[in-house]
């Protein structure tokens, strides 16, 4: 346990090497061989071995106490700011995951960017990307989180607009931040709203462990804990890809294809889905926001998995798929499964990276996203077609693979919760392998239409070459697979380059180089693994039923966390916790609290009535822990999920076994498609709904306020300002108070000039001045008289 309380305190440091690779290939790079990419890849290197001495340490002693660290502190008015880091194992996971993801983007962009201008400059923003979805992860508190989250929400505007000399790409980057900038709104406020309930109590407001800690003591408000929530989970369904704020999420795909991998694989999209793990013992304090999580998690899942079926453009397919499964990590969170929702999260970011630079590998190749300039390419590409038909499956969650025991655990977590009586279980499972079904099938047209049938762009030939000949022709100087094509870079990476012939009929497709097959092969062989540690079949291997995914994954803090709208599961657990009796007294203690989930909740009542959670332990006891133990073999959903994607798969081969079709049949039913190719209309909705009123009535009222009420208020008061003004100098300070200290001086000296001669020194003068005077007395007295 020293040791690994060793290893957690260098975190930081997986943290500031990708920031100090983005300074240096920012300032040096363009005077390095590789032009900065062996700086970015060997600080990906080093954090990512970092990672995983961080993930084995934590892993093996898990659960364990979270490792809160402060670096910096800065007193801001009555606040203490602080900037650390928070290292449990939910963070450990992570840290793999985005440093794993990260560093096989970077090896892959070495040849897929090759000859482009900015290469320099798209290095330095991956690290820089890295680094920013690394300070949310390790955050100790909420102001860093957000620091963190709005610096991926920057990174990823600069990325999708890569492109920007095209203004679809230029529209594509400035969608994406106007979505997720308003429901970052929603981050601020609930920030805040925890903020001040926490603010009773202990004056670190932002710390996320306080804030844990006193919202499981039952110190905060139902009010606080719910609006706090809500509004926390807005920015989390603009930053996840939610419906309806998906919208921003498929048009990303402006951006150069290994930016999609590392975006909607390990860094952006997962941002929200993390952020509401982070919190989860916060989130689980109201059934509201639970049920809140999981409707809008199930939604997505369900209705995201449709879209993918009418689009034509690869990354498209995989773009839609990525909102789904981002709605199943949502919806199991929201039905309890803590555990299943980031395993889900952890296992797809592998095999979704897989994806997206399989697609890039075929793009790179025939110079178009479109599946329909495509058709027979395992011919021309064996090892894209057997990585990529891998990464198919796990999405799939054919047998064995990652998304198998990943999207299996997260249906057994919505049994679980509708075995309690409340619906939203039985929505999401139903409604999941529903989306199970949806997604083998718009996998499997995929698959078809990629790889088989017959080529339908350039005529071309069946390309031989293994990685091995590869090697062997660089070795020899015969080719440089990066060189290839080298002219042609900016038509590589620009999909609106020779859409239906691909290279202008000067190329044949042809397997792609070194470095890119390097990056597939790595995450196609791991998406074996990773699944089975959070699976039934973990302890079968070599692993443990006490140590696997969910105690990797684990601390005390999560271990202790229950729901409290589901009382009175510990104390009957003691007493045996079986048969009806336990049951029936659990639904009085329910009913007699009028707690949600009683008899009396009916809206969230899918049967008979009770407050236990029936999550099993080896031992059969019943627990309302957060944390449901070691997982198990269901085998009534292993049949329907293999059953659903046995009959998704035949439903494919019926329509796509022999490739592409003049006539295809998803394209052509009706209203359906025409509601789907409309994408459920939402971006219209937007358009005419908000950037419409906004741009033809809001923004010219505001304009006319601004430039005729505001200007001509401004303009009145100054042109009555300065007529006051004028009226002032020349009225009141020129003609009265300069006229009036003037006439005054004038006065005196006209006075002073005449009375001066009665001052000459005239003896005989003053003598008649004195006469003339006592003559005039006299004569006035007299005449008084």
């Amino acid at each position: 346990m020293e040791a690994g309380l060793q290893a957690l305190d260098y975190a930081w440091l997986v943290v500031l090497l990708p920031f100090v690779a983005a300074v240096v290939i920012a300032a040096f790079g363009r005077l390095m061989p590789l032009k900065g990419s062996e700086v970015g890849i060997a600080a990906m290197a080093i954090a990512w071995v970092t990672s995983l001495v961080i993930g084995f340490q934590t892993f093996a002693n898990g659960p364990v106490d979270a490792l809160e660290q402060t670096f910096w502190t800065a007193p801001v008015g009555g606040l203490t700011i602080e900037f650390g880091q928070y290292v449990d194992g939910l963070t450990a996971m992570m840290l793999v995951l985005v440093t794993t993801v990260s560093l096989l983007v970077q090896l892959y962009s070495r040849e897929y960017m090759h000859g482009e201008d900015r290469f320099t400059y798209f290095f330095a923003m991956l690290s820089l990307f890295t680094f920013s979805m690394l300070v949310l992860v390790i955050a100790p508190n909420t102001l860093q989180a957000i620091v963190g989250w709005e610096l991926v929400g920057v990174c990823s505007y600069l990325l999708i607009g890569y492109y920007w000399r095209e203004k679809s790409n230029v529209d594509a980057a400035n969608k994406a931040f106007l979505v997720t900038k308003f429901a970052d709104i929603g981050l601020l406020v609930g920030v805040i709203v925890l903020s001040v309930g926490v603010s009773a109590h202990t004056d670190n407001v932002f710390s996320i462990s306080e804030t844990i800690e006193l919202a499981m003591a039952g110190e905060l408000s139902s009010l606080t804990v719910i609006m706090g929530c809500l509004f926390i989970f807005l920015g989390a369904v603009g930053k996840s890809g939610q419906m309806p704020l998906h919208v921003w999420l498929p048009d990303a795909m402006a951006g150069p294809t290994p930016v999609s991998a590392l975006i909607h694989a390990a860094t952006m999209v997962t941002a929200g889905v993390f952020f509401v793990a982070r919190l989860y013992p916060v989130f689980i304090q109201e059934l509201v926001v639970m049920n809140v999580i999981a409707i809008v998690g199930v939604i997505t899942l369900f209705f995201a998995g449709f879209l993918a079926i009418v689009q034509d453009d690869i990354k498209k397919v995989l773009a839609y798929s990525t909102v789904s499964q981002l709605g199943y990590m949502m919806a199991a969170l929201g039905v309890g499964g803590y555990t299943a929702g980031i395993f889900h999260l952890f296992t797809h970011g592998f095999f979704k990276a897989l994806l997206f630079l399989g697609s890039g590998s075929l793009i790179h190749a025939i110079h178009s996203n479109n599946m329909s300039d495509m058709g027979g390419m395992r011919r021309y590409m064996p090892w894209t077609f057997v990585t990529f038909l891998i990464g198919s499956l796990a999405l799939a969650g054919f047998p064995l693979t990652a998304g198998f025991f990943s999207k299996d655990e997260i249906l057994v977590s919505a049994q679980i919760w509708a075995d309690n009586g409340l619906a939203m279980g039985t929505w999401v499972f139903w409604l999941g392998l529903a989306g199970a079904l949806v997604t083998t099938f718009y996998m499997a047209r995929s698959i078809f239409l990629i790889f088989f049938g017959e080529h339908r762009g350039v005529p071309a030939r069946p390309s031989a070459r293994t990685v091995a000949d590869i090697e062997a022709e660089e070795a020899s100087g015969v080719l440089d697979p990066q060189a290839e094509g080298e002219d042609l870079a900016q038509a590589a990476h620009d999909p609106d380059t020779s859409p239906t012939t691909g290279l202008g009929g000067h190329h044949a497709p042809h397997e792609s180089g070194w470095q890119i097959l390097t990056a597939l092969v790595v995450l196609a062989v791991l998406s074996f693994p990773v699944g089975l540690a959070g699976g039934f079949l973990w302890d079968e291997v070599g692993g443990s039923t006490e140590r696997n995914f969910e105690t990797w994954t684990a601390t005390h803090a999560i271990e202790e966390a229950t729901y409290p709208f589901l009382p009175g599961a510990d104390e009957h657990s003691e007493e045996g916790g079986e048969g009806e009796h336990a049951e029936e007294e659990g639904a009085d203690e329910g009913e007699a609290a009028g707690l949600p989930g009683g008899p009396d909740d009916v809206a969230l009542a899918a049967g008979p009535a009770t407050t236990v959670l029936a999550a099993e332990s080896a031992e059969g006891e019943i627990s309302n822990h957060v944390l449901h133990g070691a997982p198990e073999f269901h085998l009534d959903v292993f049949v329907l999920a293999l059953i659903a994607f046995l009959a998704a798969v035949a439903g494919a081969w019926a329509i796509y076994g022999r490739g592409h079709r003049e006539r295809d049949p998803v394209l052509h039913m009706g209203g359906l498609t025409t509601v789907l190719v409309n994408k459920y209309y939402l971006d219209d909705i937007g358009y005419r709904g908000v950037v419409v009123p906004i741009r033809d009535h809001l923004a010219p009222a505001t304009s006319w306020s601004s430039n005729v009420v505001l200007d001509g208020i401004v303009k009145g008061v100054g042109g009555g300002v300065k007529r006051l003004a004028n009226v002032t100098y020349h009225t009141v300070d020129q003609k009265i108070i300069d006229g009036g200290v003037n006439g005054a001086a004038f006065s005196a000296a006209w006075w002073s000039n005449k009375l001066k001669h009665l001052q000459s020194g005239d003896v005989q003068r003053y003598a008649g001045a004195m006469l003339a005077g006592v003559i005039v007395l006299v004569v006035v007295f007299a005449a008084a008289r």
